[in-house]
């Protein structure tokens, strides 16, 4: 087999791997449709409290979360203890924050950062809701941390590593002829 035959089959099997890994998630994790599901890296310690009894207990800085995507009534279904992401223009982003009050007659929750000092809630209205955080992967969090800082030096080394590779099979075939 080629070497570019063999780095083709090799980035099929990686491709495939990380496909897999990804469907996975979303299956074991309330949705196992991508364009309902997204990815985030979380970038603050608002979430990085003590752990809880619920079941995201606690994101540390630099976690993976897979956020489900709220769609019409699913909303409703957000309880106490769950983890909801909405826009707040104070950050220019999505926040990640636990419910912490449900007000159904005013159609907002009451959350709060469980790293945050007591009285820093915020009351978001249903509508607000962008989605419901369903997982959290630290390792998988700092991997990508990693990677997205440090993406020059990875892609030298991919490089380097592939020309010591062609080098080695070049000098294979020299030996055997």
């Amino acid at each position: 087999m080629k070497p570019a035959t063999k780095l083709i089959v090799i980035l099929t099997v990686i491709f495939v791997i990380i496909a897999a890994t990804v469907g996975a998630l979303m299956i074991f994790n309330k949705s196992a449709n991508l364009i309902d599901s997204e990815f985030s890296v979380i970038v603050t310690g608002s979430m990085d409290g003590e752990p809880t009894d619920y079941e995201i207990s606690t994101i540390p800085v630099h976690s993976l979360i897979a956020v489900h995507k709220m769609k019409g009534d699913m909303v409703e279904d957000v309880k106490i203890g769950d983890v909801i992401g909405f826009y707040s223009p104070a950050v220019n982003g999505y926040v990640y924050h636990r419910v912490i009050e449900v007000d159904d007659v005013n159609r907002t929750f009451t959350t709060h950062g469980d790293a945050n000092p007591v009285g820093t809630n915020e009351i978001v209205s249903f509508d607000e809701v962008h989605g419901i955080v369903v997982n959290v992967s630290h390792g998988a969090g700092e991997f990508v941390t990693f990677v997205k800082n440090n993406i020059l030096y990875l892609i030298i080394f991919l490089v380097a590593l592939f020309i010591m590779i062609e080098a080695l099979l070049y000098l294979n075939r020299l030996w055997k002829e």
